[in-house]
């Protein structure tokens, strides 16, 4: 019987003990998965990864297509299996080397099933900067559209199935520059500001950087203030010196905050933030 929902990552060898040791492992032990297939895009996982993965009963989706950015080329190969695969409802694309799951959350796709869906980050770069002429088309309209509206945390979103297909045609006929980092980010947060958007609450991709949320973690795990265990954590950062949490994982003993990274990061941000108002408001008058 095909089940109605996907939930897709993409990996390379450098990620592959995380996504099966952690990210697997959590999805695996705390979803809900009666109607959810699980997908990975292979970007160059060894031979032993593959085995397991299936063994698990995952799908490996081999790419087509490995010249660009992974975070950019993930679009393009979950659209090219969907399309060939029409029977989802709605699809998850998550990142894969820096999110566990704590709790279920098959729940989400009950929710505004013909909305896209995703969180927003409280604190969060100017991630607009990575947007130029020599990358992507029209990078001014797409800012100045953007410009006051909260940024869509890219590392979890669900989306109807046609509308993920929709949205990723139009992002790739404005990119010119398929290596660039972080346009995925800017032009997802662009056409789905153009869709029927639902905002889902913070605990459903919390990154504690940018979250004002405050949080405890106990025996590995991580919780909001009022005690409620947080279904899905989120390590941004790219580097690991920028990730707010030390030897992230899934288990008792992982997960140690690293409380002057987080300050740092949100004072550094909510400057850029100020400085920017401010040049806005000189500029305009």
């Amino acid at each position: 019987m095909s089940k109605s929902y996907l939930i897709a990552t993409a990996c390379n060898q450098k990620y592959e003990d995380f996504l099966i040791n952690h990210w697997l492992k959590s999805l695996k032990e705390n979803v809900d998965l009666s109607n959810i297939d699980i997908l990975v895009i292979d970007y160059g996982l060894s031979d032993d990864a593959k085995k397991k993965l299936e063994s698990e009963n995952v799908i490996l989706h081999q790419v087509e297509n490995k010249e660009g950015h992974i975070n950019n080329l993930r679009f393009v190969e979950l659209r090219n299996y969907l399309l060939k695969q029409s029977n989802y409802e709605q699809v998850v694309l998550c990142d894969s080397g820096d999110i566990i799951f704590q709790s279920d959350i098959s729940q989400i796709f009950k929710m505004q099933p013909e909305k896209i869906k995703g969180v927003c980050e409280e604190i969060s770069p100017n991630m607009d900067i990575v947007l130029n002429d020599k990358n992507v088309r029209g990078a001014n309209e797409i800012k100045t559209f953007l410009k006051g509206k909260k940024l869509i945390n890219a590392g979890f979103i669900v989306y109807p199935t046609r509308k993920f297909n929709d949205i990723v045609q139009k992002m790739f006929d404005r990119i010119t520059d398929k290596s660039a980092w972080g346009i995925d980010m800017v032009l997802l947060n662009y056409f789905i500001y153009q869709e029927d958007f639902f905002e889902l609450p913070v605990i459903y991709n919390f990154i504690p950087t940018t979250s004002t949320q405050k949080y405890f973690v106990k025996d590995g795990k991580f919780y909001l203030k009022d005690g409620t265990l947080i279904p899905v954590v989120h390590n941004a950062g790219g580097k690991n010196i920028w990730r707010s949490i030390r030897n992230f994982g899934y288990g008792q003993e992982y997960n140690k905050p690293k409380i002057f990274i987080a300050i740092l990061l949100r004072g550094f941000y909510l400057t850029l933030k100020f400085i920017r108002n401010v040049k806005s408001f000189f500029f305009k008058n």
